[in-house]
């Protein structure tokens, strides 16, 4: 059966409109319209956080860390704060590398942290000494990096590890249990 036998079979009083050519190019031009409005603002959302996150990281670029072994279980790390701002409430865990090709390491157990862990003024570096768990001997690593853990002086909490760039700390810490008021004004039990 051929489209004009089909077209023939459809009884002549279904008077369906269709409307006209301009209509439908008119309907499909809103359509596009609002598609490449759409589009457009969710770009420019898209950039503005670029933006945004690059603001908030200018001062976390400028601090970063070297470190070597001394010994069996001390690693000793630089922390450089080449900002104009302080550092607050430093925490670094020692991350050490066998030497085997692909990304990431292992974390050692930390016994003890000294140094300057509270604040660390723009300008200015200082040493931490880290002496990590007896068990682990330093010496039969590659290589031993530092995931350093700070607060800018936004009050924006970062981790760098290495020269990567710096990435925000949202740790369990950092975002504190919402309560209701109700909750707040009732002593906690427990």
């Amino acid at each position: 059966m051929s489209t004009v036998e089909v077209l023939a079979c459809i009884p002549a009083d279904w008077s369906i409109d269709w409307g006209s050519v301009p209509d439908w190019f008119g309907g499909l031009g809103t359509v596009g319209t609002l598609l490449f409005g759409v589009l457009s603002l969710r770009r420019e959302l898209r950039a503005r956080r670029r933006e945004d996150r690059a603001a908030q990281a200018r001062q976390a670029r400028l601090v970063f860390t070297t470190s070597r072994t001394e010994g069996k279980s001390v690693l000793r790390v630089r922390v450089a704060n080449d900002s104009d701002g302080p550092i607050f409430d430093l925490a670094a865990t020692p991350v050490v590398q066998t030497g085997d090709p692909g990304p990431g390491g292992r974390q050692v157990p930390v016994i003890m942290v000294t140094g300057p862990v509270d604040r660390l003024d723009g300008g200015a570096s200082a040493d931490l000494f880290i002496a990590v768990d007896r068990s682990v001997d330093l010496t039969g690593y590659a290589s031993a990096t530092v995931r350093l853990h700070f607060t800018d002086q936004q009050g924006n909490r970062w981790w760098r590890e290495g020269t990567a760039q710096p990435e925000p700390d949202i740790g369990d810490e950092a975002i504190p249990a919402r309560r209701s008021w109700l909750r707040r004004l009732l002593p906690r039990s427990g």
